[in-house]
């Protein structure tokens, strides 16, 4: 997959991929870097940053740093996308500087991994790792090429758009604290094919952990908590809405029900925002409630499998979107709401809840503009931090 890096006329950084198998040719310090995933898209792989001068504070030290070892190395994409993440994020943290791999380092421990993360703004005190807008032009490719590597083409999508979302915030009024490239990258354990470590990729509206065990098999891309504001919005002419189908597969679910089996789904209690959100970890309710997968029809059911491809279908290689839908998991999820099932009034709420799959929706009122805006998150039960923790 080849990767150029290009300045437009606003300065903003620019990753174009191309050439599925090819050498990642503009990131010079890394050599024979192999393509992506088969599922794997140019779609959703491009991306800007915030500006010119946010490179070029580390540009220089990052010279330094590009070791023989870096240079030697080969990423393969054979289809084992364990080894094929480990090598980009081995090739990627020869590439920065002493002190940015101190900082891309961290230990596996819970602290690290559910304390700094949330959908708040990107703050030194609620983030670790190093940031996008601090990479020089060879780090930031290289940043780029690891991050879309733990992703289908789905979910690079999915990160562009909300990403994108973030820089229009920064733009219209919400400040540098946002910004596309206002993203912190970091490793919990050493990324290694025999012990187990999770690259974390997390921001404002957008945040994922990529699992490996210790024999260097992905597990899991949650927690993966995903937001938008504005929920839609007009650039360069055109409307986005970087949500829609996460938003419309959920809803049409609730469409499909009747009205007893929307009175069935409907929680007793009312929720006003995400039940397990960030620093909530583990706080699943004991007892399932709502109205039974099982219960549904084979119609209905299929609009349960595909709102859960919606989030699901964006990790690449964890298994966890089959997990979920197996006759036998889905036999024991249930879907539920509060407030409003419209999921566009603010305090709409909907989740999907099985064995292990945690699905939330929710609609907050909104911060930077006055529309609302929507808070979700996927998790795992059983592999939430790729199952280092218990909670």
């Amino acid at each position: 997959m080849n990767i150029l890096n290009e300045r437009s006329p606003s300065g903003r950084r620019t990753i174009t991929y191309s050439g599925l198998g090819a050498c990642l040719a503009a990131v010079l310090t890394l050599a024979a870097c192999g393509g992506g995933d088969s599922s794997s898209s140019s779609s959703g792989t491009s991306s800007s940053s915030s500006s010119s001068s946010s490179s070029s504070s580390s540009s220089s030290s990052s010279s330094s740093s590009s070791s023989s070892s870096s240079t030697s190395s080969s990423c393969t994409d054979s289809g084992d996308n364990g080894a094929y993440v480990t090598c980009l994020a081995q090739a990627f943290y020869n590439t920065l500087s002493t002190s940015q791999q101190s900082t891309v380092q961290l230990s596996l421990t819970e602290t690290n991994a559910t304390q700094y993360w949330t959908n708040l703004p990107v703050s030194s005190s609620n983030r670790k790792g190093v940031s996008l807008s601090d990479l020089s032009d060879t780090q930031y490719a290289a940043a780029e090429l690891l991050i879309n590597a733990a992703l289908t083409s789905q979910g690079q999508t999915t990160m562009a758009n909300l990403r994108t979302a973030d820089q229009y915030l920064r733009t219209n009024g919400g400040g540098t604290s946002y910004g596309e490239d206002i993203y912190h990258i970091s490793f919990l354990g050493t990324p290694s094919t025999s012990s187990a470590w999770i690259l974390e990729f997390t921001g404002h509206h957008y945040t994922w952990f990529y699992a490996m065990d210790a024999s260097n098999t992905p597990v899991s891309l949650t927690p993966n908590f995903v937001g938008v504001e504005p929920v839609s919005y007009t650039s360069s002419g055109s409307t986005l809405t970087p949500m829609a189908s996460e938003h419309d597969a959920m809803k049409a679910i609730l469409d499909s029900f009747s009205s007893s089996q929307l009175s069935a789904a409907k929680l007793s209690a009312s929720v006003s925002d995400l039940v397990v959100g960030p620093q909530n970890d583990g706080n699943f309710p004991s007892t399932q409630s709502g109205i039974a997968v099982s219960a549904l029809s084979s119609s209905q059911q299929d609009l349960v499998k595909a709102a859960i491809a919606a989030y699901a279908g964006d990790a690449n290689g964890t298994g966890q979107y089959d997990a979920y839908v197996a006759s036998s998991a889905l036999a024991s999820t249930y879907i539920s709401w509060s407030n409003y099932s419209d999921l566009a009034t603010r305090g709409s709420y909907m989740r999907i809840d099985g064995p292990r799959v945690w699905i939330e929706f929710s609609v907050q009122s909104g911060v930077i503009f006055s529309a609302n805006h929507y808070h979700t998150v996927w998790r795992d039960k059983t592999y939430d931090y790729g199952g280092n923790f218990s909670f």
